[in-house]
């Protein structure tokens, strides 16, 4: 079910099920960081039942082709837009995980004829978005959330030969050490699932979209999503801090946000069935 499509001469590489055989609701998900669309690995099969899943490797992430110059958000919400085309997609909802959600909302913002449905996960990230021009300011405002981020940077942000990886993933202690700082609960989490997750780590593309927002605050402008949005997130979510949820909503406002318990900044791989549960409460909303 992968292939690849070009995009402004790149080859961007992407997972397409459409087991309901019905493209009229499409789904389009976004990773984070460092990240692939391995990401969405467990729940893709069961979104596909019921709607067609397209999970993306952003623009010089997982297998696909990095392009120096366009390392921004918005070059990046540009690059989905183009894999809508690419795939005769006039209309998605999309689902934006951690980074992704900051994809996601540059794209509903700039492409609002696109974005039918928008939900974040491990979001929304705002206050990390000033990291690169104010460093001190957001320390000071969110140490925790800067803290985490470098320690994710150091931990997942980097690739690992598969023995290492494999062996991170099926001991619950290493596990723990890696993630814990971000997750709730990382020694619950499918040893096979996080492997398959842990051998697409690292992303060329990681530091340049870090490093973008020196001249380009990606948070600019979000009352003018329109879209019907909503938040899934972890209360236990140090990335995502209540302050930077509050902001959203105040300013988005068709936005809501639902927690699920005992979950940190990947609510869809800690509880997968619970995630699918308000994915598809969203989805069936008016």
């Amino acid at each position: 079910m992968t292939r690849d499509v070009e995009v402004d001469a790149r080859r961007v590489h992407l997972v397409d099920l459409d087991q309901a055989g019905d493209n009229t609701d499409v789904l389009i998900f976004v990773h984070g960081i460092s990240a692939s669309w391995r990401w969405f690995i467990e729940i893709l099969p069961e979104v596909a039942e019921t709607h067609r899943a397209i999970a993306i490797d952003l623009p010089g992430f997982g297998n696909s082709e990095m392009s120096w110059r366009k390392t921004g958000f918005t070059a990046l919400a540009e690059a989905v837009a183009g894999v809508c085309a690419a795939l005769s997609v006039d209309r998605a909802i999309i689902i934006g995980h951690s980074m992704g959600s900051i994809v996601a909302t540059r794209l509903a913002i700039d492409r609002p004829d696109l974005v039918e449905r928008l939900v974040i996960t491990g979001g929304p990230v705002l206050s990390l978005t000033g990291l690169a021009r104010h460093p001190v300011q957001t320390f000071l405002a969110q140490p925790r959330s800067v803290a985490t981020l470098l320690t994710e940077l150091m931990t997942i942000g980097v690739p690992l030969p598969a023995p290492v990886s494999r062996m991170v993933a099926s001991s619950p202690r290493p596990l723990k050490l890696a993630l814990g700082p971000f997750l709730a609960h990382p020694e619950r989490l499918d040893p096979e699932l996080m492997h398959h997750v842990m051998s697409a780590l690292g992303a060329p593309g990681s530091f340049p979209a870090l490093l973008s927002t020196i001249g380009d605050d990606p948070g600019t402008d979000l009352h003018r999503i329109t879209c019907p949005t909503k938040i899934i997130r972890g209360p236990e979510d140090p990335l995502s801090p209540p302050a930077d949820v509050d902001r959203f909503l105040a300013t988005v406002g068709t936005a809501s946000a639902v927690e699920i318990p005992e979950t940190g900044h990947w609510p869809h791989i800690e509880k997968p069935s619970e995630f699918l549960r308000e994915l598809e409460a969203f989805l069936l909303e008016a």
